[in-house]
């Protein structure tokens, strides 16, 4: 952190002081996406006082206690600002703060843990709530003490503090007499914590939580407060699972405008697994205090020496970089997935094949049309069809807006509480006597019953693909070459994308690759649905990239 006692932008360093106002409100931007765009909607604004509230408590009262800057006041870097200013400036209609939640996610070694301290303090002093209880939890005592004794530090090292606020070590506590609130420090290893009434509950690096006890215990541990507030900060997890991963998860959701609730911040600053981890400008991607808290010549040098060693080089990438090392892969990244977004040129005319992706009778069904040629593009065109009787409880387990869908038209609703397949057996038909259409590829889960009575009674060409390595990597390639050369017009679909998102690829000993709907963060059926329209469209000799021998069932 630019920790010295000027006033300075915490840029990496230019050799000059400044004596700006900390918030530089002429470079922040309040709205930034589509969540934004729905708190205005529902009466929310930004207030520049309250924005700068908690930089102008910090940087008057806050000092530091270890490092090169210990004992000077504490100077904000420009990502810190910007955070807490979006986290207090927005607020609701009613005056009350917007959020009740926020993401941090950032690597280590960018003074996270000063801030937290920092923040914790004036939340208990200058946040206006009456008696506050804000909490410091972490997995387990050793770490729930570093953010505690930085912020206990913070206090002995500023006389205003000292002279409002009383340490009590040995109980984890800070208590301020003047507005009877307090700071408490928990962790996962204690007894249970029930019946807090918390103000306040930070969660210092989630990612270590075995479990998600405590998480549970402060879900609701605010009820009773009128705009309580649950902060985490963290770095990334090695696995793809648990709290931590929930959250991070939820977070880009929001921030992608797959998910609305705009009572939710989420700022996730990482790597791609893609990236090119030798550019210092994907180093800037999950370090924004680089240059600052951390030099680039160290930050290289590590890099370097972590490289010829495994497990070295993972626990570098998750550490520094925020990169998940787990053993799936993603897909595709919503970058060239949206880099697709065009409308399809050919979807009403010329030949084309049909994918289907049929769930259980409760759940999402997909059709999906492809036409057009491997060398100019291919036109997606997909609908999906849902239970309306299940949709309420569809949209919770699923966490996406399926009414709004609905009623733009994406959504097939059918009558009653399970899927009504004559509605998706009419489509089919309907589609298929609207021009020169090559067929409809299923997977045989779920679609056996369908499948014949479409090819036995109403005479369309229904081939079953086998869900194994050798028929599905064929065509999941061919889909990842067309997108990442930007050769698919897929019009936009927010469903499609929302699976395109999720999608998780599995790959055998030979190289081979398939989806995988168990690894998969959420539903796929769309892509799966697509993926097995190219089965079809891969093995016609329209495409003149056969590769298939024969049709029928295609053996995996």
């Amino acid at each position: 952190m630019p920790r010295s006692g000027s006033k300075s932008s915490g840029r990496p360093s230019t050799g000059r002081e400044s004596e700006q106002q900390p918030t530089e409100a002429i470079r922040f931007q309040a709205v930034r996406d589509a969540s934004d765009e729905l708190a205005q909607e529902a009466g929310c604004y930004f207030s520049a006082e309250h924005a700068e509230r908690p930089i102008l408590f910090i940087e008057r009262f806050c000092v530091q206690s270890k490092g090169r800057w210990a004992g000077q006041r504490l100077v904000l870097m420009d990502w810190e600002r910007d955070f807490l200013m979006r986290l207090f400036g927005w607020r609701r209609e009613s005056g009350l703060r917007r959020y009740a939640s926020a993401y941090l996610e950032v690597a280590k070694k960018n003074g996270k843990s000063t801030l937290i301290s920092a923040l914790a303090l004036f939340l208990l002093v200058a946040d206006g709530e009456g008696a506050p209880e804000v909490y410091l939890n972490a997995v387990d005592r050793e770490q729930a003490g570093i953010v505690f004794d930085e912020s206990a530090r913070m206090v002995a090292a500023s006389p205003l503090l000292a002279g409002r606020l009383e340490v009590i070590p040995s109980r984890g506590l800070i208590l301020s007499a003047t507005n009877q609130g307090k700071i408490k420090k928990n962790s996962a290893d204690a007894p249970s914590k029930d019946g807090v009434s918390a103000s306040a509950s930070i969660f210092d690096e989630l990612h270590r939580f075995k479990n998600r006890a405590l998480w549970d215990v402060f879900q609701y541990a605010g009820a009773s407060r009128e705009q309580p507030i649950r902060i985490v900060i963290t770095t990334a997890g090695e696995e793809e699972e648990g709290v931590w991963w929930e959250q991070r998860d939820y977070s880009e959701r929001v921030c992608a405008g797959l998910v609305s609730d705009w009572s939710h911040l989420g700022v996730v600053y990482r790597a791609d697994p893609k990236d090119n981890f030798e550019s210092p400008e994907v180093w800037r991607k999950a370090n924004p205090s680089l240059g600052v808290t951390i030099a680039e010549e160290v930050f290289q040098r590590e890099l370097q020496a972590a490289k010829p060693i495994p497990s070295a080089w993972g626990n570098f990438l998750r550490l520094r970089l925020n990169v998940v090392m787990a053993g799936d892969t993603h897909f595709l990244t919503l970058e060239s997935w949206d880099a697709c977004s065009g409308a399809p040129v050919n979807a009403a005319s010329g030949r084309f094949w049909l994918g289907g992706d049929l769930s259980d009778t409760q759940d999402l069904t997909a059709l999906v049309r492809v036409s057009g040629d491997l060398s100019t593009g291919l036109d997606v065109w997909a609908h999906f069809y849902l239970p309306g009787d299940n949709i309420v409880a569809l949209e919770r387990r699923h966490g996406l807006p399926y009414r709004v869908w609905a009623e733009q038209g994406f959504i097939t609703l059918t009558p009653g509480n399970v899927i009504d397949y004559g509605f998706l057996r009419g489509d089919v038909c309907a589609q298929v006597a609207s021009g020169d259409c090559a067929g409809l590829w299923l997977d045989p889960y779920n679609a056996t019953k369908l499948g014949l009575e479409l090819r036995d009674q109403d005479g369309v060409n229904v081939q079953f693909v086998r869900q194994g390595f050798l028929s599905l990597s064929p065509p999941t390639k061919e889909l990842l070459r067309l997108v990442l050369a930007g050769l698919v017009r897929h019009g936009g679909n927010p469903i499609l994308r929302a699976h395109a998102a999720a999608a998780v690829v599995v790959k055998d000993a030979a190289g081979n690759l398939k989806l995988h709907k168990e690894k998969s963060r959420k539903k796929i059926d769309g892509v799966s649905a697509l993926v097995n329209a190219l089965a079809g469209f891969t093995s016609s000799p329209e495409s003149e990239r056969s590769v298939y021998e024969e049709h029928g069932i295609i053996w995996g």
